[in-house]
């Protein structure tokens, strides 16, 4: 019980947290390319653990299933492959480069991996 309660408590913290040295779309693309793909696996590499600790307390909620899909996704994927992805994702959407790189990979990843309802 006290680890449903911990990833519970977990889950919403990060929901509601405030962006601690987390970059915009600007800020990413000032990057280099290196520091951009770097950038980018500590993003996807955060959501695995994430998705690691939820699961463990056993519990599937519309979050955990949604770092599932995007995580099981890009598995098997190269880093470059990846990387190409959120480039073409931000090239086509320059209107939302203020918001956080976070949310964008999201996005990005999202349009990719999780097929459209018909």
């Amino acid at each position: 019980m006290a680890i449903k309660v911990n990833a519970f408590l977990t889950t919403v913290c990060l929901l509601f947290a405030v962006e601690a040295n987390a970059l915009s779309g600007n800020q990413w693309k000032q990057l280099s390319l290196t520091q951009q793909q770097y950038y980018v696996m500590g993003v996807l590499d955060g959501w695995d653990d994430l998705e690691d600790t939820i699961l463990r307390a056993k519990e599937q909620t519309p979050i955990v299933s949604g770092f599932t899909k995007l995580v099981s996704c890009v598995e098997g994927m190269a880093h470059s492959q990846i990387h190409v992805i959120i480039q073409k994702y931000m090239e086509n959407n320059p209107a939302k480069w203020h918001f956080g790189m976070a949310l964008l990979v999201w996005n990005a990843l999202h349009e990719v991996c999780v097929p459209k309802s018909k």
